[in-house]
C-alpha cells in the first residue's frame, strides 16, 4: 500500500466509526492498519478482546532482550459518540478548515495514531534501529481503559520497551501523571406495591437517602486530603467523588423497589482503589446502612437487591499513574519541548494499565484535550506537523 501523509492517514482512521460506548467494532480499522503496515521488517500481533474489538501490537527493529531498551508508542483507536446536534458536517469525514483538521477522534487520539503508524513504517524502511520500536493500539479506552487492561494480561511476562509515550492530547506538554477513575454502582433494594398502601411496600429511594448522606460526608472530607502527587493538580489537588446519577421508580403510583446510585471517584496517584472502596463502605455504614461489597462488569446487568440490601458494586477501575519526577525518560521528553514543569492530567489514560508491564510512560501528544469529546473536535495542523520530528528524536 502506498505511503500516505499523516493528514491523509488521519482521514482514513477517522472514517472508521469506532465508538466504544455503542460497541462499534475496531476490527475493520485493524484490518486496514495491518495491511498498511504489511512489511517484512514489522512484526504484528492481534489480540482478540471480544465483540470485534482488538488490541494491535506492531514492532520493528531487533527483538527486546529484556533490558527495557527501545521505545513504545501507545494510542487508542476508539472514540466517544458523535451524536451532538452541533456537528456541522459528518463527524466521520475529516475536513480541513483554516488551521485545523476536524472530525471525531482527530484530536483524541487518531492524530497521534496516524503519526505513530507512519513513524513505525518509516523506521522499518530505514532498517537502522539498534533497539525495538513498538506500537500498541488499544481498544475500549474511552469506557475505562478496558482494552489496555486486557492487553496487560494478553501480553503476559514477555519483555517490551519501557520508555513509553502515551499520545493523548496534551498540547505537546509532557504530562508525568494523571488521576485514576473508579466507577461503581450502589444498588439499594425495596419492595414494590401500590402507593395507596404504603405500609405494604418499602421505598427504595427513601432507603437511598442515608446512603447519599454518607457519600456527601465522604466527598466533603476528601477536599482536605493531600499527597505528594497533589502538586500535579493545582486546580483540584484532592481526590474527587461525584454522585453522577440516580435511577429509581417506574411510575408515580408505584412504590420504587430499586434505586441505583452511580458514583465516580478520581483518585490521586498513590491511592488504592481497594482501600477507597473500604472507605465507601465505612461512610455508608456510619449512616446506619449495612453494605455488601461486590465486583461487577460494565457489560453485565446489575444484580437485583432485596428490600434489606445495599450493594456496592465495583464496575471499573482506571488506575492512576505517575512517573518519578527524576526519571530519565521524563527529562528526555521535556527536553524535546524545553518544558520541565510538573504537569498532571485530570483524565485517565492507558499509562496506568501499562505500568504493571514495566512501562515508564509520559503522556505527550498533539491536540488540546479541551476540544476532545466535543462537537467539531479538531487537531491543530501545526501540532500535527510538528510532532513527527519530536518523536523521531526519541526514536534516535
Amino acid at each position: 500500500m502506498a505511503i500516505l501523509s499523516d493528514l491523509d492517514l488521519l482521514a482514513r482512521l477517522v472514517s472508521f466509526d469506532t465508538t466504544s460506548a455503542t460497541k462499534r467494532p475496531t476490527r475493520p480499522l485493524g484490518d486496514f492498519v495491518c495491511e498498511y503496515l504489511d512489511h517484512p521488517k514489522i512484526r504484528v500481533e492481534r489480540f482478540d478482546c471480544g465483540g470485534d474489538q482488538e488490541n494491535l501490537w506492531f514492532e520493528t527493529g531487533p527483538p527486546s532482550n529484556g533490558d527495557g531498551a527501545g521505545l513504545l508508542l501507545c494510542g487508542h483507536v476508539d472514540v466517544v459518540p458523535a451524536t451532538e446536534p452541533e456537528w456541522t458536517a459528518d463527524p466521520f469525514v475529516l475536513r480541513v478548515e483554516d488551521d485545523r483538521a476536524i472530525g471525531r477522534g482527530a484530536c483524541d487520539m487518531k492524530g497521534f495514531d496516524a503519526i505513530a503508524i507512519n513513524l513505525l513504517r518509516e523506521s522499518a524502511n530505514a532498517g537502522s534501529l539498534e533497539a525495538p520500536l513498538g506500537l500498541l493500539l488499544t481498544c475500549n479506552e474511552e469506557i475505562g481503559t478496558v482494552g489496555a487492561g486486557q492487553f496487560a494480561t494478553q501480553w503476559g511476562g514477555r519483555p517490551l520497551p519501557h520508555r513509553t509515550v502515551v499520545g493523548e492530547p496534551t498540547s505537546l506538554q509532557p504530562v508525568r501523571g494523571h488521576k485514576g477513575h473508579l466507577g461503581m454502582a450502589i444498588v439499594i433494594g425495596g419492595r414494590g406495591g401500590h402507593t395507596g398502601f404504603p405500609s405494604r411496600g418499602v421505598n427504595a429511594i427513601e432507603r437511598a437517602i442515608p446512603v447519599l448522606e454518607g457519600l456527601r460526608d465522604l466527598r466533603q472530607s476528601m477536599v482536605e486530603e493531600r499527597l505528594d502527587a497533589s502538586e500535579l493538580f493545582p486546580e483540584t489537588p484532592f481526590p474527587v467523588l461525584t454522585i453522577a446519577g440516580i435511577d429509581g421508580g417506574s411510575a408515580i403510583n408505584v412504590m420504587p423497589d430499586s434505586c441505583v446510585i452511580r458514583v465516580g471517584v478520581r483518585l490521586l496517584p498513590g491511592q488504592s482503589a481497594g482501600e477507597f472502596l473500604t472507605r465507601i463502605q465505612s461512610a455508608i455504614e456510619r449512616r446506619g446502612v449495612g453494605v455488601t461489597m461486590m465486583s461487577g462488569d460494565l457489560d453485565r446487568p446489575l444484580p437485583i437487591a432485596s428490600e434489606h440490601d445495599c450493594l456496592v458494586i465495583d464496575l471499573n477501575n482506571t488506575p492512576s499513574y505517575a512517573i518519578d519526577a527524576n526519571a530519565d525518560f521524563l527529562a528526555e521528553v521535556a527536553n524535546l519541548v524545553d518544558d520541565h514543569g510538573s504537569h498532571g492530567a485530570n483524565f485517565g489514560t492507558d499509562a496506568g494499565r501499562l505500568a504493571g508491564l514495566g512501562c515508564e510512560s509520559v503522556v505527550f501528544g498533539p491536540g488540546n484535550i479541551g476540544v476532545a469529546h466535543k462537537p467539531n473536535e479538531w487537531m491543530p495542523l501545526d501540532e500535527l506537523a510538528r510532532t513527527p520530528e519530536l518523536l523521531r528524536r526519541l526514536i534516535r
